[in-house]
């Protein structure tokens, strides 16, 4: 239900896609609940990067810590968003004419780029930095973690190594890209586009090729907390303590738990162990870390770990409860609504616990430490200044860890197309533009000011009110005449009307694919030219703002979402 008071449009938060105790309905146009079973899927992380987990040294280096965190990363399908449009329309093969029809072609494989013995219409154009972001993202989407490609610039000796990382077309490896694969792998790329500069979390879903991987791009029930910061550097309590450090109060350390998922302002207990907690009072005498495990906890507002000076971390009260010996936090629930859990020994540096072996066994016993939360209703809300009343979220359940359905709730759009295939490229990327000479210089096309790409599409889901705008600020690099974009707006995905009363424009005929019922994935979307896509992916937000620049949204106030925007334009 909407109520609209004083020019605010206010609607529930409290909504849960997973469908158990769900606070309130948002209307017809509201994301399904998922009332099938959770699959896990393999494949985690937040995006590509130059380094493995903290304190484990360079990518592809086998040590302990890069052991236990593929192992953990299995449980979780929730991957980064921090590719930029301006590398992804000016970069030296997608959007290079010779090289685009020839890279589908061939093996995504080191051989396939190489300086010497490389194809012909592929040799040196990894010689541009942009071009290389362009690749991390690609060999991200295709291969799977166990897979990769390397670059060796023979003009300098540098190498660079690009991951697999989510392994929606690990065939490319080995031969030519099929249609389905190239639909896929342009979604994802378009999924990931990132305007705003920051890593940003989000969950991807849709029908990649279940005959080899049946719960790729499928909603998992659980996600780690987020190890980066919005910069992509490792949040320093994550990395490994250089002396012996003792205390919940230490920087250095921890391990990520999982994300859990609250009502806002409602009083939440976590404690240690499986054992589900019984009535709990505040205990200042509450000996939290020193249990016979030697367990610290730390909380944090959101879904990223944290720091003790961080305006995240939440400062939790030391709870009894039903005598337990297991240490147990009581917190305020954020506004956000989630949680983050950190974990670790009480005592933690080089010299603590056991090396090799014993050291990574350690380390997945507190990856998979067993958690139970209750939690208590929250006093009631103030409204903002000028409304004369709210609609408040109705009390829900803490749940952790939460399923990742409650955790990335406000479907964005979906993304389809395909950046290969016949007359792929806008006019005026003509041959020898967006190329890479063999002394290293890029020759860049000029802006075109549309998309520099014919069969690349994006639209919005129920909860954006101007779709173009959306996009433009989502997918595009520049403004004005020199603004290049990745994607053409196509408008609503599916019947916006419910909820905006904007027309209804229905690009998706299927507002939830067939192979997860309630996962909300669209499916059988329309481009701006005629003919039907068949392999989107659809993108969900843990905040709706998450990806642009300019939200159409206010803000959160006490679990009620207030939106000061124009209806349609």
């Amino acid at each position: 239900m909407i109520y609209r008071i004083h020019g605010w449009l206010v609607l529930c938060l409290g909504l849960s896609i997973a469908g158990a105790g769900a606070g309130c309905v948002v209307s017809d146009g509201d994301a399904p609940s998922l009332d099938g079973p959770l699959v896990s899927v393999r494949g985690a992380g937040t995006g590509p990067a130059p380094t493995g987990p903290a304190g484990t040294g360079p990518a592809g280096s086998a040590s302990a810590g890069d052991l236990v965190a593929s192992w953990v990363d299995a449980v979780q399908g929730v991957y980064g968003n921090g590719l930029s449009a301006r590398a992804l329309t000016r970069n030296a093969l997608i959007t290079n004419a010779r090289a685009n029809p020839v890279m589908v072609r061939v093996p995504l494989a080191t051989e396939s780029y190489a300086d010497i013995g490389g194809e012909p219409e592929l040799l040196f154009q990894l010689r541009h930095e942009p071009t290389r972001e362009v690749m991390r993202y690609l060999a991200s989407c295709a291969l799977e973690p166990d897979q990769s490609l390397s670059y060796t610039d023979t003009s300098t000796g540098e190498k660079t190594t690009f991951p697999g990382e989510i392994g929606i077309c690990p065939q490319w490896a080995t031969g030519p890209a099929g249609a389905k694969c190239r639909q896929l792998i342009t979604a994802c790329l378009l999924s990931r586009v990132n305007a705003v500069g920051r890593n940003v979390t989000l969950s991807m879903r849709g029908q990649a090729f279940p005959e080899h991987r049946p719960g790729l791009l499928t909603p998992a029930p659980s996600v780690r907390a987020v190890t980066v910061t919005e910069n992509s550097d490792v949040i320093p309590s994550f990395a490994r303590c250089t002396t012996e450090v003792s205390g919940a109060s230490r920087d250095c350390g921890w391990t990520a738990g999982h994300i859990g998922s609250c009502t806002p302002g409602s009083h939440v207990y976590l404690g240690v162990g499986g054992e589900p907690l019984g009535d709990c009072d505040a205990d200042p005498s509450s000996a939290v870390g020193l249990s016979p495990g030697d367990t610290v906890v730390r909380v944090c507002s959101g879904i990223r770990g944290c720091d003790t000076s961080s305006p995240d971390h939440i400062e939790p009260g030391e709870a009894r409860c039903s005598g337990r010996s297991e240490p147990a936090l009581h917190f305020v629930c954020p506004a956000s609504g989630h949680f983050s859990v950190m974990n670790g020994p009480r005592t933690s540096g080089p010299a603590a616990g056991a090396p090799g072996l014993g050291r990574v066994l350690g380390a997945l016993v507190q990856q998979h430490k067993r958690f139970s939360v209750t939690s208590h209703p929250r006093p009631h809300p103030t409204p903002p200044p000028g409304a004369v009343s709210i609609l408040e979220a109705s009390f829900e359940d803490a749940e952790y860890p939460a399923p990742e359905a409650r955790v990335f709730r406000w479907r964005e759009g979906a993304f389809y197309g395909s950046f290969w295939g016949e007359n792929p490229l806008n006019d005026l990327l003509t041959a020898g533009l967006n190329e890479v000479t063999k002394d290293g210089v890029f020759h860049g096309a000029r802006a075109s000011g549309q998309s520099v790409f014919r069969h690349a599409f994006a639209c919005t889901g129920e909860y954006w009110t101007d779709q173009a705008a959306y996009v433009e600020h989502r997918l595009c690099a520049g403004a004005g005449e020199e603004k290049d974009c990745v994607a053409i707006s196509v408008g609503a995905c599916g019947d916006a009307h419910a909820f905006t009363d904007c027309p209804p424009l229905d690009q998706c005929s299927v507002a939830d694919g067939g192979l997860v019922e309630g996962d909300g994935d669209f499916q059988e979307c329309k481009g701006s030219l005629g003919g039907t896509w068949h392999h989107p992916i659809t993108v969900y937000l843990n905040h709706p703002s998450d990806v642009i620049r300019d939200s159409p949204f206010a803000r959160f106030v006490s679990g009620a979402l207030f939106i000061d925007a124009p209806l349609c334009r």
